[in-house]
């Protein structure tokens, strides 16, 4: 496994709930990931950019949607895991 991040504490996208807020700080992918990690950065998924957690499937479950700039995107929790993230000091 391979990390991509700052010396930032961090916790991971996947582990926010609606209404939280967070910086991302760095990735944690393996090398199949790559492809993955690529395209999310693509779409703004980039260290120092601000996300929020806007909403999740019943109980909890897949997917989360999660706004990024001005785009809201669904993510399975286990895509999310990928994203480390520092919440932010309102959530």
């Amino acid at each position: 496994m391979r990390m991509i991040l700052n010396s930032e504490p961090a916790v991971t996208l996947g582990a926010l709930q609606p209404g939280d807020s967070a910086e991302i700080t760095g990735f944690r992918v393996s090398g199949e990931q790559m492809d993955f990690l690529i395209r999310l950065q693509e779409v703004g998924f980039i260290v120092g950019e601000r996300v929020e957690i806007i909403g999740s499937a019943p109980l909890g479950k897949d997917p989360i949607s999660i706004r990024v700039k001005d785009a809201v995107y669904a993510l399975r929790r286990s895509d999310a895991d990928l994203v480390l993230v520092k919440r932010s000091g309102n959530s």
